[in-house]
This record gives structure tokens, C-alpha cells and sequence, in this order.
């Protein structure tokens, strides 16, 4: 068996690609080289006339470079088209990956990684200000979180005022369950009660309890389990700094922007959504 190179383009035994191929292999060659080789390799009934015709098309395509009355690849465009190829390869992988917008989000399951927490928060933010942005009078209105520590209250309060804000204004119901019992979620929890959200604690010692997040937006989940790493910085942040006059939020935003590896679940679900919901409510009313 003939082993086949094809240039990514028509049908793979089309005089272009037999050309291609063959002189991946074998080159410099004459046009009535590469005709004989055609009929004899492959068997195929072609011209003198239908190779010189499929050789001018990939020289001016720049695949192929004349020397004399013999014809090569180009090695410039080889290689141009390997780094275009090595590119596309990464854009395609990084596109299931890292998200680039909100449409991202597709199917019924979606997962994404990022390489610090602050840039997976910036995602989550934007899945909640697309939320909010398209909600409909009839849409499930019900948005509840539950994680360790709202340490998003002390770094972000404006956003998340205003975030509470509009979402008041379309009539959204929202909770949350504080995992975290310590001083400071105390003090960040109660910033959350003023600006709208009904609020409890359940704390918990469970190494689970203490990595995972959640949240609903509607028929959308949220979760994301934070890195051992983080979740021992997070905590010990939380217990050491018990006044917010002491309060040393450049270690907040060190603790959040620490590049690490974590992964963001967007799963669309109405059923599933509204059984969390009802799961966190029962622990706050």
C-alpha cells in the first residue's frame, strides 16, 4: 500500500493531492516524472497536460517552487503552514478551556479552566451579569449560593451591591449559606443581609464543604471546587484578620490572584437547579 501525504483541501485523489504526495517523498521532479508516477503508482489515467495544469495552481498557490524544469515543496510554506496549524490547534484547545466570552457556554454541561481565582470570579461575574441582562418576567427567579467564605464582599462590595440592586429590580429571590463561621464571614455576611440577601451559616469542618462553591442563576449552576492551596490560604485569612480595621485585603488579593489551576462547572439544568435551591433554602428559612 501506497502510504498517501494530501494537502488538507478537495478530494485526496484529485491530481493536486497525487502531486503533493508524491513529492513529499521524492523531489525535484519533471512534469512527465510525476504524470508517469501518478498512472503507475496509483493507477490513475491522467495527462501531461492535467499535471502541468495541477503544478501551476500549487506554485501559484506558493505550495510548490519551480528550480529549473523540476518542481519542490516550498519549505517556507511548509513551515508557515505548520505554525498557522500549531496555532489553530491551541486556539481550538484553549477555546474548551479558557472561555473568551459567555458563548462559550454550550450544551447542557460546560467546563472551563483558569489559572487563578480572580480569573475564573471575572467568568462567573459575567454568567451572572448575562443572567440578570436577558431575565424575563415568568423566568425561574430564584438565586441561591453557598460557600466557604464571601470573600467576593470584601474585594468586590461595589459590584456586588449593585449586582444586588438589579437583580431586586427584576423581582429575583436571593440566598446564601455561609460555610465559614469565623468574625470576619460574620461581618461579611451581614454586608450581604443589608444590600438583599437572606443569609444563615451552617459551618463545617469537611474538607468538601470547605472547597466547594455554588450557586443558581434561574435554570443555571455554578460550581467550582477550590484548590487545597486556596482553601488553606482562604481559611487562614479568614481567622487571622478578625477587625476590618486591621483588615489586610493586599493579601486577599494575593490569596485570589495566586496562579493555580481551577476548574468552573456551567451546568443548564431547571430540575437540577431548583433542587439546590431548595436544598440551601430549607437550611435558611
Amino acid at each position: 500500500m501506497t502510504l498517501r501525504i494530501t494537502l488538507p483541501l478537495g478530494n485526496e485523489d484529485s491530481v493536486k493531492n497525487l502531486v503533493f504526495s508524491i513529492l513529499t517523498k521524492e523531489y525535484p521532479l519533471k512534469i512527465i516524472e510525476l504524470t508517469n508516477l501518478i498512472r503507475k503508482r496509483y493507477g490513475k489515467s491522467v495527462t501531461f497536460q492535467a499535471v502541468r495544469k495541477a503544478i501551476l495552481e500549487l506554485i501559484k498557490e506558493e505550495v510548490l517552487i519551480k528550480k529549473e524544469n523540476e518542481f519542490l515543496i516550498n519549505k517556507n510554506w511548509l513551515f508557515e503552514t505548520k505554525k498557522q496549524i500549531d496555532q489553530i490547534y491551541q486556539d481550538l484547545n484553549e477555546e474548551k478551556s479558557k472561555p473568551k466570552s459567555i458563548n462559550s457556554i454550550e450544551g447542557e454541561v460546560s467546563v472551563f479552566s483558569f489559572d487563578s481565582l480572580a480569573e475564573m470570579m471575572k467568568f462567573w461575574q459575567n454568567i451572572i451579569d448575562d443572567w440578570f441582562k436577558n431575565f424575563k418576567k415568568g423566568d425561574a427567579n430564584i438565586n441561591v449560593y453557598q460557600g466557604a467564605h464571601g470573600w467576593e464582599g470584601l474585594l468586590y462590595a461595589d459590584k456586588e451591591k449593585n449586582t444586588m440592586e438589579i437583580l431586586k429590580k427584576k423581582g429575583i429571590k436571593s440566598y446564601a449559606l455561609s460555610i465559614g463561621n469565623t468574625t470576619l464571614d460574620r461581618y461579611v455576611w451581614k454586608f450581604y443581609s443589608t444590600i438583599g440577601l437572606k443569609v444563615d451559616f451552617s459551618h463545617s469542618t469537611s474538607t468538601f464543604d470547605k472547597s466547594y462553591y455554588v450557586a443558581t442563576y434561574g435554570e443555571t449552576i455554578v460550581q467550582s471546587h477550590y484548590p487545597k492551596e486556596i482553601v488553606e490560604e482562604m481559611d487562614k485569612f479568614f481567622k487571622k484578620n478578625r477587625t476590618i480595621e486591621n483588615l489586610n485585603l493586599s493579601k486577599l488579593s494575593e490569596i485570589v490572584n495566586k496562579k493555580v489551576k481551577i476548574q468552573l462547572t456551567v451546568i443548564k439544568n431547571l430540575s437540577m437547579a431548583k433542587q439546590i435551591n431548595k436544598s440551601i433554602i430549607s437550611q435558611i428559612e
